[in-house]
């Protein structure tokens, strides 16, 4: 007897790692297929027993986005990004709660960063107070979860923080448009 295939959640989870040195720059990824910097981070794997945690898929993107060991931290945001089309991002097919952590790179591989040429275009430190607001550099999305992490992790805001997108009107399930 073949085994049932699981049914596809019908809520996702997803990650990103704040990392910021101690001149207060953030790491930031040029994500190929948006065209827009974020932090490194991407959809948590699916398997048997649910899969990674939250904080695994931080630890686990993290290393592929750069390619050194990323440590995570604390619960820095949870930011919900329902069905439908969010920012520039193509069509989602469930709601994601997305988790930012605090995360840390060993200072000695900092000079070995390196990125995944088939789905990063590049890295660079950045001013986090200047990324959001460089035209063409982040979407609206990560440019309010990246001030909220900001926020976090100087004590201005408590953590974690809470975000939530709402689709745009005739989006939600639309696809197409």
């Amino acid at each position: 007897m073949t085994p049932a295939k699981p049914a596809p959640p019908m809520v996702g989870s997803a990650a990103a790692a704040f990392i910021r040195r101690a001149d207060g720059r953030v790491l930031l990824v040029h994500h190929a297929g948006t065209g827009y910097w974020v932090m490194p981070g991407g959809k948590t794997d699916d398997g048997p027993f649910g899969g990674e945690t939250p904080r695994e898929c931080c630890e686990r993107e993290g290393l592929e986005e750069t390619g050194v060991t990323v440590t995570a931290g604390r619960l820095l945001v949870v930011q919900w990004l329902p069905i439908g089309r969010n920012g520039a991002h193509a069509h989602n097919p469930f709601a994601c709660h997305l988790f930012v952590f605090a995360a840390t790179i060993c200072p000695d591989a900092l000079d070995q960063i390196q990125v995944p040429e088939d789905e990063l275009l590049g890295w660079e430190w950045w001013d986090p107070a200047v990324a959001p607001v460089t035209p063409g550099v982040m979407d609206a999305t990560n440019s309010r979860l990246l001030a909220a992490a900001v926020q976090v992790s100087s004590g201005a805001a408590p953590a974690p923080a809470y975000l939530e997108e709402r689709p745009r009107p005739n989006h939600a399930l639309n696809e197409g448009s």
